[in-house]
């Protein structure tokens, strides 16, 4: 299946990444309220605007909004915190998830970044798979996670 994978910038861009997100949170066994999620959905793009970030949306042949994720600044020391990967149910199994990790990946190296971190919760089997597959390796937690996660990084 083909996907086009661009950056939300438009309003009714953003707002189909908000519905593709409210869904991951309806779908997550994991309460994220913690990260405000809620709010975070409300103001995208916020942190991931440009020029310190990017708001990736995947649509479908048809225009259907398939998947998102999303990449911001993170510290001091050139890393790119990737977060919010999702893709709808309807189009899993497709190599999507890893589509856009790629475009991800190589954004934050076209912004100048040096590496990329994310978190992941430890039962997201294929999204480690894909992690891993592409090169990620397990580091020690950037930041304090109320949550039991696992921690990557990738070097740009």
């Amino acid at each position: 299946m083909a996907f086009e994978i661009i950056e939300a910038c438009g309003a009714a861009q953003v707002q189909q990444v908000r519905a593709l997100l409210r869904d991951y949170v309806a779908q997550n066994l994991v309460d994220l309220s913690s990260q405000n999620i809620d709010a975070e959905i409300a103001g995208l793009p916020g942190r991931y605007a440009a020029p310190s970030g990017t708001l990736l949306l995947a649509t479908d042949r048809d225009g259907t909004p398939a998947g998102c994720v999303a990449i911001h600044k993170f510290g001091d020391i050139g890393d790119a915190e990737m977060k919010r990967l999702f893709v709808a149910p309807a189009y899993r199994g497709l190599g999507l998830g890893k589509r856009l990790v790629t475009e991800a990946i190589d954004r934050a190296a076209k912004m100048g970044f040096t590496r990329v971190v994310l978190d992941t919760m430890p039962d997201m089997k294929s999204a480690i798979a894909t992690y891993e597959g592409l090169g990620f390796q397990r580091i020690r937690p950037y930041w304090e996670n109320v949550l039991p996660v696992i921690y990557f990084g990738k070097m740009l």
